[in-house]
C-alpha cells in the first residue's frame, strides 16, 4: 500500500463519514492541478503517522510507522531513532513540562503568535481567532477532534488547533476525497478543495515555524516528525 500502510492498527478515531454540504463555502484553487486519489491517500498516510507520533508515548511501533512512511518517500530522517526510555522522557519534556527548555506548545495560536524575548521564546495563549475558525471547519464536516485516540494526557490537552488535531483533520478530508472520487466526484472535489484551503490558511501558516522551534531545541523524533508533516502540508497548500 501507499507508504507501507499502517500496521499499527490505530487510526485516529473519527466519525464514520464526513458531511460535505453543497452550499459549503470553499474557495477554488486557482491554476492548481487537482490532487489524484493516490496523492490524497499518500498525504493521509503521512498525516496520520505524524499525528500518531504526537498523540502517543513513543514505542517501537510508533517510530516504525513514521519511519516507513518517510522511507517510502526516499527519506531516511528517522533511521536510527530508537524508542527507549530517553525518548519517552523527551516526549514528556517536549509537551508536558512547560518549564523545560525543550517545551513547545504545539497549537496554531501559540506558535503563530510566538516571539523571541530575552533569548527565549514566548508563546502566545492557546486560544484565539485561529482556533475558533479551525473548530468551525471541523464542525462543518462532522469531524470531532475530541474523539482522537492516544496517550491520555496528550488527548486530554488537545485544542482544536493542536498539531495532531489539524493533521488528523486533513487526513480525514484526504481520505474522504480519495474514497469519493469514483462514486461522487463533486463531493470528492469539495473535500479536496477544503483540504487545500485549510492547509493554506491554517496548517501551512505555522507548521514550518513549529518544526523550526522544535529543531532549535534538538534534532529529535519530534522535530523530524513536525518537519515531515510541514513538507507534506506544503506540497498540498500550493
Amino acid at each position: 500500500g501507499t507508504a507501507g500502510g499502517r500496521s499499527g492498527g490505530r487510526p485516529p478515531a473519527v466519525p464514520d463519514g464526513p458531511v460535505f454540504p453543497k452550499a459549503m463555502e470553499v474557495l477554488p484553487v486557482d491554476d492548481a492541478t487537482p490532487l489524484s486519489s493516490d496523492e490524497l491517500r499518500g498525504f493521509a498516510v503521512i498525516a496520520e503517522a505524524c499525528a500518531e507520533a504526537f498523540l502517543n508515548e513513543p514505542s517501537a511501533q510508533i517510530v516504525d510507522d513514521v519511519a516507513r512512511v518517510a522511507q517510502a518517500l526516499g527519506d531516511g530522517r528517522f533511521d536510527g531513532v530508537v524508542a527507549d526510555e530517553a525518548l519517552r522522557q523527551r516526549y514528556s519534556e517536549r509537551f508536558f513540562v512547560p518549564t523545560s527548555p525543550l517545551y513547545v506548545p504545539l497549537s496554531e495560536c501559540s506558535v503563530r503568535g510566538a516571539a523571541g524575548e530575552g533569548g527565549r521564546v514566548r508563546y502566545a495563549p492557546a486560544s484565539g481567532a485561529q482556533a475558533d475558525h479551525v473548530l468551525k471547519c471541523y464542525r462543518a464536516v462532522g469531524f470531532d477532534y475530541r474523539a482522537l485516540a492516544g496517550f491520555g494526557p496528550a488527548v486530554g490537552s488537545l485544542h482544536p488547533d493542536s498539531l495532531a488535531a489539524e493533521l488528523a483533520f486533513m487526513a480525514f478530508l484526504a481520505r474522504a476525497a480519495s474514497e469519493a472520487a469514483g462514486d461522487d466526484p463533486a463531493a470528492s472535489g469539495r473535500a479536496a478543495e477544503l483540504l487545500c484551503q485549510f492547509a493554506r490558511e491554517h496548517a501551512n501558516a505555522w507548521l514550518p515555524k513549529a518544526a523550526r522551534l522544535l529543531a532549535a531545541g534538538d534534532d529529535d523524533l519530534y522535530a523530524r516528525a513536525a518537519a515531515l508533516a510541514a513538507d507534506a502540508v506544503g506540497s498540498i497548500a500550493g
